[in-house]
């Protein structure tokens, strides 16, 4: 599939969640680059076999089938970044936490997931923390979002 077909998809999103608020590749990028990976929370929401293949330096995984556990434990200041393959279960993440967490820190959605994160060719680790390119493609459908050289097997 093209980047088009990945816009799409973005669109589609961003439809179904008028009022997540989002954060570019290159915004996460520029933010944790000025501060030195420090000051925002990533966190992948994707389950842990896609996890172990590949996640976004420093993320903390949590779980996409409990996210009503999740507790953030965070300074209301601190932003945090939500993510998994293109963007749709982050989002019911983002949604829930914006609703739960009272008063909420920022909390954003990464547009395109850990999909468009690799296809800039951002920094990716494995589970033991080397870093890799590769990312669990979720399922052959979704897959056809990546370029073949970026897909682990499923």
């Amino acid at each position: 599939m093209s980047s088009f077909s990945m816009q799409v998809v973005i669109f589609g999103i961003k439809k179904h969640f008028p009022t997540v608020p989002i954060i570019t590749c290159q915004e996460l990028d520029d933010w944790r680059t000025a501060k030195e990976g420090g000051g925002v929370v990533c966190l992948d929401t994707r389950p842990e076999e896609e996890y172990r293949v590949s996640h976004i330096l420093g993320a903390r995984r949590v779980d996409p089938e409990g996210p009503h556990s999740i507790s953030l434990h965070l300074s209301k200041n601190t932003p945090v970044v939500c993510y998994c393959s293109v963007g749709y279960r982050s989002s019911q993440v983002v949604h829930m936490l914006l609703h739960t967490e009272d008063p909420s820190p920022p909390i954003y959605n990464l547009e395109g997931g850990i999909f468009q994160w690799a296809m800039e060719g951002r920094d990716l680790q494995d589970q033991s923390g080397t870093r890799t390119e590769i990312v669990h493609p979720y399922s052959r459908f979704w897959g056809r979002l990546l370029p073949s050289r970026l897909k682990s097997p499923l």
